[in-house]
């Protein structure tokens, strides 16, 4: 006999069920996660689970979009199975090897908890295929792409977001929120809260401070249009704006094959190159792993020439000295 995945635990009754739909009205009353009246308020008890974790709330909206994406494509969250999974990770050919691997993840991560929590009876995404792991190679922007995305035209704005994202290796998440409150202006340090609610205080160098030191007064990227977060002329833009503005002025400067994460790439790089320890510059960059780390940074020829040179030299024989050579 074939099990039937359930809408709501065994043991609920009509009040109970009630009472999970209702959360449409407390999480979600504009109506901005859309589907089903089911997935609705699964959706939304996911939120409010998410929300418990004490997740982030980009982190909770990128989660919600990728189920909902998960939906329309491959069919509802209560009936999908491990096959429609499988046919959706196979069908997007422009995913790169790490989203893949992200998604596959947020798939086991979504439907083990509506396993838990009995809204369903199985888990389709528990036995889906392991992706294969190819390590990216770090493609840094150069110092003479810099410049050219520095003179291409790009206003003040552009280029404030550019040097933050270089000089400090901030993410546009960290970069859209920046706030006078941030900068020390006595230890000339600015404090940011980056990934997984952390917060860190970074020195800032002469080139950027420069920039930073007469910000005196409210959001450096302030929120002149409605976003996902804020209405109209409150708040601060998002870390996607500051990503599309980046891009648009690499477009501008005809810098291809790149996206604006490589300034961070960059960061790191350039680190390396001018003899900084491996240490300070995973610091700088507030990974966790040296790891990560290591995969936003290119080592050139010339490095791994030098690397070579620093061996000491043991002399060679000109012959071997035997009567017949072996």
């Amino acid at each position: 006999m074939v099990r039937q995945p359930l809408l709501t635990p065994p043991h609920w009754g009509r009040q109970e069920a009630l009472m999970l739909t209702r959360h449409l009205s407390i999480v979600d009353p504009h109506n901005t996660i859309g589907g089903t009246m089911e997935s609705k308020a699964i959706l939304n008890f996911w939120t409010q689970y998410m929300r418990a974790e004490d997740l982030t709330e980009g982190t909770i909206t990128e989660r919600i979009r990728f189920v909902r994406n998960v939906e329309r494509t491959a069919g509802s969250l209560l009936t999908v199975t491990r096959h429609d999974l499988i046919g959706y990770m196979a069908s997007n050919g422009t995913w790169s090897n790490s989203t893949k691997q992200h998604y596959r993840s947020a798939l086991h991560t979504f439907f083990t908890w509506m396993q838990d929590e009995e809204f369903r009876l199985d888990n389709p995404a528990a036995k889906l295929p392991k992706v294969k792991s190819r390590k990216r190679r770090a493609t840094p922007l150069t110092v003479d792409d810099i410049h050219r995305l520095l003179h291409c035209g790009a206003y003040k704005r552009t280029r404030l977001m550019v040097a933050l994202h270089y000089y400090l290796g901030l993410r546009v998440s960290e970069i859209a929120q920046v706030h006078s409150r941030d900068i020390d202006h006595t230890n000339r340090t600015l404090t940011t809260l980056g990934k997984g609610k952390k917060t860190r205080t970074l020195p800032l160098g002469d080139a950027v401070w420069e920039l930073l030191a007469d910000h005196t007064d409210g959001y450096l990227f302030p929120n002149w249009k409605a976003n996902k977060r804020y209405p109209a002329h409150e708040g601060h833009i998002l870390g996607r704006s500051v990503s599309d503005v980046i891009g648009r002025a690499m477009k501008r400067a005809g810098i291809v094959n790149h996206r604006p994460h490589d300034l961070r790439a960059a960061t790191a790089t350039e680190q390396s190159r001018a003899g900084v320890s491996a240490f300070v510059v995973q610091q700088n960059m507030r990974h966790e792993r040296a790891d990560t780390t290591a995969g936003y940074i290119l080592v050139d020829m010339e490095q791994m020439r030098a690397g070579f040179n620093t061996l000491p030299v043991v002399p060679m024989p000109a012959h071997s000295g035997r009567r017949h050579a072996a």
